[in-house]
């Protein structure tokens, strides 16, 4: 006559769930273990070490990392390692406790982040930018919205159209649903104003970007990071917004920057400059002028390029600009995996 089969997992913590949770155990518990809970679990009852053996359990399953403690109990409760089994925390699978010692650590261990591997490899794609770029361009977007802050949008350096069309999406989308809150405050169309060379970077001649680790590399050398052209552009961005709405600003920013109107003001800048010459020369004219409204939000999309140092790049150009223009602005801090932004609230005026 065969024995009845008494079974009891070891372990009522979160290992213990998921082991429950999965589909087709074929097993059938009848106790669980735990030398710090009573009471019961998953609506069966919890023994405490000492209770094991009357109640007549034959064989334990240790749902635990702490394997190491817990089979050295059962052993001297008189339980034979035939009779207990372990659950890998990472593939939820079931082996006999024999086999447990030739289990590598590496493939031990539970890692919960393996669940976003998906999505962390969708985002690393090379053909999207960062979905927190995104996010965070369309937030910026609404916040000129719903702060009522005066003036247009810019972005320096236009290359795929990626980012563009996205904030003339946003703008298509917020301007509707602030319609009464624009009207309001008064606010005119605000306009989509887009600067690029449109043949990729230029050449590097300041020592901030020729000593950068980038420019050094070569994988910012001149002529890289080349998209659309200007009517490939703007026949994109049209597709949310009028194309009177959008001006296309095509040349090297120290020619473009001076042909903007004396009486435009912008409220959201997107900068993808990257190099320090580039950067500073839009800062520069932006401060000098008196372009950025107060509350003016700017995203710095390379910030932390070039190892994140302050020496190179965005960053060097900003920290320069500050010192020149008095500025008082809230920092925000970091967006996705290299992009940095802030909002203006004063400057000092030339």
């Amino acid at each position: 006559m065969s024995t009845q089969t008494v079974l009891a997992i070891w372990g009522t913590g979160s290992l213990a769930q998921r082991y429950l949770d999965i589909e087709n155990t074929g097993i059938s518990v009848d106790y669980f273990i735990d030398s710090s809970k009573t009471g019961e679990f998953a609506g069966k009852p919890v023994l405490s070490p000492e209770q094991v053996v009357e109640h007549g359990i034959t064989h334990i399953v240790i749902c635990s990392t702490y394997v190491d403690d817990i089979a050295p109990v059962c052993l001297r409760q008189g339980f034979d390692i035939e009779q207990l089994s372990v659950v890998l925390p990472r593939t939820l699978e079931r082996i006999p406790f024999e086999q447990f010692s030739h289990v590598e650590g590496a493939f031990y261990y539970y890692l919960p982040w393996t669940k976003q591997i998906p999505a962390i490899e969708h985002s690393l794609s090379s053909d999207i930018v960062f979905p927190d770029v995104y996010k965070e361009i369309a937030k910026s977007v609404a916040y000129v919205y719903v702060s009522s802050v005066e003036g247009d949008f810019a972005e320096f350096g236009t290359c795929t159209g990626y980012t563009a069309s996205l904030i003339a999406y946003a703008m298509k989308y917020y301007s509707e649903f602030f319609v009464h809150h624009e009207t309001m405050h008064n606010m005119t169309p605000r306009e989509l104003c887009l600067f690029d060379s449109f043949q990729g970077f230029p050449a590097s001649t300041k020592a901030p970007d020729l000593d950068s680790p980038h420019v050094a590399s070569g994988a910012w050398g001149e002529g890289t990071a080349k998209g659309l052209n200007a009517q490939q552009l703007k026949q994109l961005c049209s597709q949310f917004i009028a194309p009177e709405r959008i001006n296309i600003y095509e040349g090297w920013y120290k020619d473009t920057l001076t042909t903007i109107d004396a009486n435009k003001r912008f409220a959201f800048v997107h900068l993808d400059c990257d190099l320090y010459e580039s950067t500073y020369d839009v800062l520069y004219h932006l401060f000098s002028n008196n372009l950025l409204s107060e509350g003016a939000k700017l995203l710095f999309d390379n910030w932390y390029c070039n190892k994140a140092s302050r020496h190179f790049g965005e960053q060097k150009a900003w920290h320069e600009i500050c010192e020149q223009f008095d500025i008082e602005y809230t920092n925000i801090g970091m967006y996705a995996c290299v992009g940095h932004k802030m909002i203006i609230h004063s400057y000092r005026k030339k």
